[in-house]
């Protein structure tokens, strides 16, 4: 059970979007870029919103979190049209509440965010105005370093260690930014200067904020009566999927049964949402016996139908996700939190501290 794989190529990947290994809440990697973005919060002050606009703002993206989240585990074939109309809506709904100023800062962010691969998408091409012959040779460039990157996830996936890969990626991108700085002209390098706009650390990003979705009540509840985020409001919530058949997920287990300890009476919910793999699992007698020899005290959700898996768009045994107080998605590490030498369980658990220690904003100020 579960995809254990998926964790080193998921770390590597949160690299590659910021500067926290691991950090990225939306494991949607099938998502446009710009759907991250408008989660930034570093994005939203750069385009210095207004207490009002992010008020606005945020009622959008909560709304359309909820419509997105069940996206994640569906085949590209499908999600991807539905992904495109969301965020063309979600454009449109946001143009009228930002200024063209601030649109054109969100999409400037963008074009820095995707780096030399941005030379090639039409808008930005339009304005270069490339020769047959400079064309050609970006589309090598860009090409040859999206398929050395290719290699370096699939080398990780595979086990290797991680930090001399993010050493090599950075080679990569420095020397992919290197040749194709030396394919453009002098006027074309100030045209591409225009249009990265201001200068924007992106180091800042890789910590966007999604409205987790709701728990879908089963009706059956272990160790607890029935809970829901909106009722938790003002607790970092710990919600993590599992089967009791899944090695994956009781290899996890140890960290559950520390956390339980550690933040017993502090304000800190673990929610196991127990998912069925097969038709034994499905068993809610055996839930339970199995949640009792495991020595769970927290909740457990017992979800036979898949309502949570679905609509959270949970795709593999165990998945862990952090909630803030706010009920806000914040962190999110995918399979066995020490797979492979991993330390997903004490980074993870630095991030409940964290959260724990941050103060319960307005929406406005998220």
């Amino acid at each position: 059970m579960g995809y254990r794989g998926l964790v080193p190529l998921l770390v590597l990947v949160g690299f590659m979007a910021g500067p926290r290994p691991g950090a990225a809440a939306d494991p949607f990697w099938g998502a446009d870029p710009l759907w991250n973005l408008l989660h930034e919060p570093a994005v939203s002050r750069a385009m210095g919103l207004s207490p009002a606009q992010r008020r606005r703002v945020r009622g959008v993206l909560d709304e359309v979190d909820a419509k997105f989240f069940p996206l994640r585990n569906q085949p590209p074939a499908t999600s991807g049209p539905v992904a495109a109309a969301l965020l063309t809506d979600t454009q449109d709904r946001l143009a009228a509440i930002l200024s063209p100023t601030q649109m054109r800062r969100l999409a400037e962010i963008g074009i820095r965010q995707r780096g030399p691969a941005a030379l090639l998408q039409p808008p930005v091409a339009e304005r270069m105005n490339y020769t047959p012959q400079q064309r050609e040779r970006l589309e090598t460039v860009i090409t040859e370093t999206q398929g050395a990157v290719r290699e370096l996830e699939k080398r990780v996936a595979d086990g290797a260690p991680r930090e001399p890969a993010e050493e090599e990626y950075r080679d990569l991108k420095r020397d992919e930014l290197r040749r194709v700085t030396g394919i453009l002209s002098p006027a074309q390098r100030t045209t591409w200067k225009k249009t990265l706009g201001a200068e924007f650390d992106l180091a800042a990003l890789g910590r966007p904020v999604f409205k987790a979705p709701e728990l879908v009540d089963s009706g059956t509840w272990l160790n607890s009566q029935p809970l829901s985020l909106e009722a938790l409001a003002g607790k970092v919530v710990v919600v993590h999927f599992y089967a009791f058949g899944c090695i994956n997920c009781i290899r996890n287990y140890p960290t559950y049964l520390a956390w339980q300890e550690r933040f017993r009476d502090r304000d800190v919910v673990i929610i196991g949402i127990h998912t069925p793999e097969t038709a034994t699992e499905e068993d809610v007698e055996l839930v339970k016996q199995k949640a009792t020899a495991a020595g769970f005290e927290f909740p457990v959700l017992v979800d036979r139908t898949k309502a949570n898996w679905d609509a959270w768009g949970n795709s593999m045994w165990p998945s862990v996700y952090l909630v803030d107080k706010r009920g806000d998605l914040r962190h999110f590490w995918p399979g066995e939190l020490q797979w492979k030498g991993a330390t997903g369980d004490a980074w993870m658990q630095e991030r409940i501290e964290e959260l724990l220690a941050e103060p319960v904003e307005p929406a406005a100020d998220r």
